[in-house]
């Protein structure tokens, strides 16, 4: 499958992992302030049933984030290591702290619910205040939105792949791609014969990659370039075009990044 395709399937596992963790968010702030253990039980049962679609949600994200690593090309960058370990920590930590606190405030309101006087109220609502449930937001929180720091701004944090600049040769063109835009759009190549392209991915840790078409409705593929992440150059070999004005583009950020080749 395309980059493209790996990303959408890691965003569907991130809408859904937020949707289903956002029940348990809502049922952590309402126990604040709700004291009739038969509510609660209900509460707690509620976040009970979004824990299956969230661990789903988590599994989908995660097989689309390492498809589009693969098909990117990102494993070289410091980045997504750091996010990966944020995770998993981020979770872990989360785990050992609810899974304690929500079962026994679960074990007191259903005890209480059957009537028993082995809790008082006040000892209850002491429970129920405890300052573990919002240390859970916060770490949540805290941790998505350093994983969105990450993806988005891509640092390299010291480990990014180096990039080997080789020559175009004769007949070659350079092509390069900045800021999600390439430096040319036009691009005079020869006719009936191969060529070079050498493409600069200046953008780090953003896949770019050169493909031509026919045309730019992009329904008849000539050539296509192995997708990669910035910084970094990388050498394509086409092969014999016949003369004409062609289309090329990035098929990463095609609304951006396109061109004209012409063969002649």
């Amino acid at each position: 499958m395309s980059f493209q395709v790996w990303v959408l399937i890691h965003l569907v596992g991130v809408v859904g992992f937020a949707a289903s963790h956002g029940v348990s968010m809502a049922v952590s702030f309402r126990l604040r302030s709700e004291r009739d253990p038969a509510k609660i039980n209900a509460l707690l049962d509620a976040s009970s049933r979004s824990i299956t679609p969230l661990y789903i949600s988590l599994l989908v994200l995660l097989a689309g984030g390492v498809g589009a690593a693969f098909s990117g090309r990102l494993w070289g960058f410091g980045w997504i290591w750091v996010s990966i370990a944020t995770l998993v920590i981020v979770i872990g930590a989360m785990y050992g702290l609810a899974t304690s606190y929500y079962k026994r405030v679960r074990v007191i309101a259903q005890a209480m619910e059957e009537g028993t006087e082995a809790v008082t109220p006040e000892r209850f609502d002491e429970v129920l205040r405890s300052g573990r449930p919002l240390a859970i937001i916060v770490i949540g929180i805290a941790g998505l939105a350093f994983i969105l720091y990450l993806m988005v701004m891509k640092p390299t944090l010291g480990l990014a792949p180096s990039a080997t600049p080789p020559g175009p040769g004769e007949g070659g063109v350079e092509i390069a791609a900045v800021d999600l835009a390439f430096t040319t759009d036009t691009v005079a190549i020869p006719a009936g014969e191969p060529f070079a392209i050498v493409f600069d991915n200046r953008d780090a840790g953003v896949p770019h990659n050169v493909a031509i078409y026919t045309d730019e409705t992009a329904a008849e593929a000539l050539f296509v370039g192995e997708t990669f992440p910035g910084p970094r150059i990388e050498r394509y070999e086409v092969p014999a075009l016949d003369a004409g004005s062609l289309f090329f583009r990035c098929d990463v950020h095609p609304a951006t990044m396109v061109g004209t080749l012409e063969a002649g």
